[in-house]
């Protein structure tokens, strides 16, 4: 009895015994050489300046004393708690709907979300100047459906400047938060409603905890971006919602003291560097939790 070997078998056969080919070592090396310039140059070196300004006399025990920047980093560690937790639920109620649409209205859905990008910060916020100031468009409704006799004060103030962070936030939470939900198997839906479960317990025990990476990723990303807000809370935002960017703004540019300017810069890194690993702490514990 003969054997036939076909020229598909031989191929595998020959590619199976042929010796791995090895990279030349150092290859990744260079690979990520682009990419560590790129940080030297433009992160390292100026990070590197900002410390040593930051050691010239006694600019933190300055700062630090300063009442002004005490209430800075607080008013900057509320309003982005509040934008993040806005942003999120906002983002999540989002996402949801366009991953229950079709491929048309997922497609302009996304337009709208993706719109804020195509416009300045600067832009949005004199926008939402014009729509909350006492005669602007939303006083105007809500004195027209008689739930206000007076004007409200909506500029100026924390509100406003919330409302003008979210607006900007909003895309970077339903990005992370849709990419979960997508990843979600259809089956387990169907499964569970074949089981008897309803529109609740569906989300309650199989959506939300599938989708919690997303919503942990998205509530960081939102938190470390919001902790470094500049121009909304000077366009929306009153005297006393003046957040630790528009302090070293201060220092640098009115006093001149770029020594306190970069001490402030840096106390934001290390404070926020905090936050990110205790944040990430929590998350990994809780996923050892779960997995155990």
């Amino acid at each position: 009895m003969t054997s036939t070997v076909t020229p598909a078998a031989a191929s595998a056969s020959a590619g199976a015994d042929a010796p791995r080919r090895r990279r030349p070592r150092g290859t990744w090396l260079l690979l990520l050489a682009p990419v560590l310039a790129f940080d030297a140059v433009l992160f390292l070196t100026p990070l590197g300046k900002l410390v040593a300004a930051s050691t010239h006399g006694d600019a933190y025990q300055r700062v630090l004393k300063d009442p002004l920047v005490s209430r800075s980093l607080l008013n900057t560690f509320e309003i982005s708690a509040l934008s993040t937790l806005a942003t999120v639920v906002l983002g999540y109620l989002l996402a949801v709907v366009i991953w229950r649409r079709g491929p048309l209205a997922r497609v302009i859905l996304f337009a709208l979300v993706l719109l804020p990008f195509w416009t300045g910060v600067l832009v949005k916020n004199f926008a939402w100047a014009v729509l909350l100031q006492d005669n602007g468009l939303v006083n105007t409704a809500l004195q027209g459906l008689g739930i206000t006799d007076a004007p409200v004060a909506l500029l100026h103030n924390r509100f406003a400047v919330v409302v003008g962070m979210v607006h900007y936030l909003l895309p970077y939470a339903v990005f992370p938060i849709f990419a979960a939900l997508a990843a979600i198997d259809d089956r387990l839906e169907l499964a569970a409603r074949s089981l008897g479960a309803g529109e609740a317990s569906i989300f309650r025990r199989i959506i939300l905890p599938l989708t919690v990476p997303g919503v942990s990723a998205a509530g960081l990303l939102v938190f470390i971006i919001s902790t470094g807000f500049f121009i909304t809370p000077v366009v929306l935002g009153g005297p006393g919602d003046m957040m630790i960017a528009n302090q070293i703004d201060f220092y640098a540019r009115q006093l001149t003291d770029f020594a306190g300017a970069s001490a402030l810069a840096l106390l934001l890194t290390v404070i926020v560097s905090v936050f990110v690993a205790i944040y990430q702490r929590i998350l990994r514990a809780g996923g050892e939790y779960e997995a155990g």
